[in-house]
């Protein structure tokens, strides 16, 4: 269980931000070639985000497997990011589950090893009998972690992955009414949308992540989107578009962005194995492994995406003078 995990770690407190911005980068699990948590490419992972320059880590997300993983997988995943960030990154942690007995106590152990949030999507089981959301019940699940834990809640409206599909109305819901529900990560398409939507009941009040892999994300930073949460594996792309959006520079932020779709999309059409491929190539982690049953690259889906790496990295430098952050060899 996850608050077991969370309860058997005593490293010092991260920061708690009064408003987290910017891009924060949902980690995946690098795996040896047995399929178990390779530590030193997960240590060699944080370096990595770090050193892009990303404002906050999200762990234990969707894209860390976080189903598949085993409870020494997950304590160690959250004790490695600790040891080297705590203090220094807010910490987001996946905490949620179908069930409130799991969800609550995992949330109030995320609080208390000092988390700067917990990230929650809505149980799947919580649909009417025609699939419909069950709005009450979605209330009465965050209203009851939101009474439980003084942190902020990140909820995730994530529907393709067969959870509710949330209107902007529920959203605002529970953002009025639950005084800890702050944000929200926006996987929704289309998401430019339903963000204008959603801000046009809450206005401030709700601060709203772009996210699915950064496939909106600078049309979201439009229409007032505070950052980006994503499981990216070139993160200094979104950190120079974030940087160049919020410094004014429109065009230097666009041009990325155009520049990087290609890439972009192949992660959103192939999925976690190709994010993890282009690590691997990096130099970041050591495998491109998933935890089983979830397929691995083949080896012409590989060269396809080192054409694709190749050309949007060459294209970035040439229009904005970003350059693709490689990294050390892991031994």
């Amino acid at each position: 269980m996850l608050a077991e995990s969370l309860t058997t770690i005593g490293f010092p407190k991260p920061i708690v931000s009064e408003s987290l911005a910017g891009i924060f980068v949902v980690a995946v699990t690098p795996l040896d070639d047995r399929r178990n948590l390779d530590e030193v490419s997960y240590r060699g992972l944080i370096e990595y985000d770090s050193r892009a320059g990303v404002k906050g880590l999200t762990v234990l997300g969707e894209s860390a497997e976080r189903d598949l993983l085993s409870e020494e997988e997950r304590r160690r995943i959250l004790a490695i990011t600790f040891e080297l960030v705590g203090g220094k990154l807010p910490i987001v942690v996946g905490t949620g589950s179908e069930s409130i007995q799991t969800t609550i106590p995992s949330c109030i152990s995320a609080q208390d090893m000092g988390a700067s949030a917990v990230m929650i999507p809505a149980p799947r089981g919580l649909k009417t009998g025609t699939g419909a959301p069950d709005q009450d019940a979605i209330l009465d699940y965050f209203s009851s972690v939101g009474d439980a834990i003084e942190i902020p809640m990140v909820v995730q409206d994530f529907p393709q992955t067969d959870r509710p599909k949330m209107s902007p109305a529920l959203i605002a819901r529970l953002n009025r009414e639950i005084s800890n529900a702050k944000y929200l990560k926006l996987e929704d398409p289309p998401t430019p949308l339903k963000l204008t939507m959603i801000r046009e009941i809450t206005g401030d009040r709700l601060k709203i992540f772009s996210a699915l892999y950064g496939r909106d994300s600078f049309w979201d930073l439009v229409h007032g989107a505070v950052g980006i949460m994503t499981s990216s594996p070139t993160p200094e792309y979104l950190v120079a578009m974030y940087d160049a959006y919020i410094a004014g520079d429109l065009k230097k932020a666009f041009d990325i962005y155009l520049n990087t779709l290609p890439l972009v999309y192949y992660c959103s059409e192939m999925g976690l194995a190709v994010r993890k491929e282009i690590l691997v190539r990096r130099g970041v982690i050591r495998t491109g492994k998933m935890k089983l049953p979830e397929k691995e690259l083949v080896d012409s889906q590989r060269k396809e995406l080192a054409d694709v790496l190749g050309w949007v990295e060459e294209a970035v430098l040439s229009s904005s003078g970003v350059a693709p952050l490689n990294f050390l060899k892991v031994p």
